[in-house]
């Protein structure tokens, strides 16, 4: 079946959607610029590094919901399976590369959860087991959201056999989530990575 134009219209619209900069807000309004502190991150765990857990944690929740709605939207009006893959991963790409921030977004953490959610929740429960109990054992945040990535690649083909265009989701987000870590997994070879704290501090994730 030939794509609608609804269908074309809805990618952009994610994009835009998953753009929309909250820890960037969310700094600026304290008269701090992310892009420039700590991580250099506009992500939740940044956030939650310079503005404390309060901020951390809204911002966690909305870069979610800017995942989870644009596919449950495509979900609604019954797109095909790669049509809402693409939604999602137009989404995520939003988020990381965002056009509000010159470019400059998160690491796509959080906007991968809200489309795990939607897609398949099985799938994003099992990432956010091996998300949290890296994070427990450890407290380093950057591994558990390395790890949860790769996690949720390889349920995709456990979990949801049939789905191709989910598993093709799964390992290009992963490789993404991976990618935008690079600085991090240096940090952790060489064990200065900082660890999970509740307090400000000018680290950054």
């Amino acid at each position: 079946m030939p794509a609608s134009p609804l269908q074309y219209l809805l990618l952009p619209l994610a994009f835009l959607v998953g753009a929309i900069p909250f820890g960037f807000l969310a700094g600026k309004r304290r008269g701090i610029d992310l892009r420039e502190s700590g991580s250099k991150s506009i992500g939740a765990t940044n956030t939650l590094r310079l503005l404390g857990p309060r901020a951390g944690v809204t911002v966690l929740v909305l870069d979610t919901v800017k995942g989870l709605l644009p596919v449950l939207a495509a979900k609604a009006l019954h797109f095909e399976g790669p049509w809402v893959v693409a939604v999602g991963l137009c989404a995520v790409l939003g988020h990381i590369y965002s056009p509000f921030v010159r470019f400059k977004g998160g690491k796509g953490v959080a906007t991968s959860l809200g489309v795990l959610i939607a897609l398949s929740p099985a799938v994003a429960g099992g990432s956010l087991i091996v998300f949290f109990l890296t994070v427990w054992l450890t407290r380093w945040v950057s591994l558990g959201s390395i790890l949860a990535a790769i996690a949720q690649a390889i349920l995709f083909f456990v979990l949801e056999p049939n789905q191709r265009a989910f598993q093709i989701f799964g390992l290009i987000t992963a490789a993404f989530v991976v990618y935008r870590h690079r600085a991090n997994i240096v940090r952790l070879r060489n064990g200065v990575e900082p660890r999970l704290t509740f307090r400000k501090s000018p680290q950054g994730e």
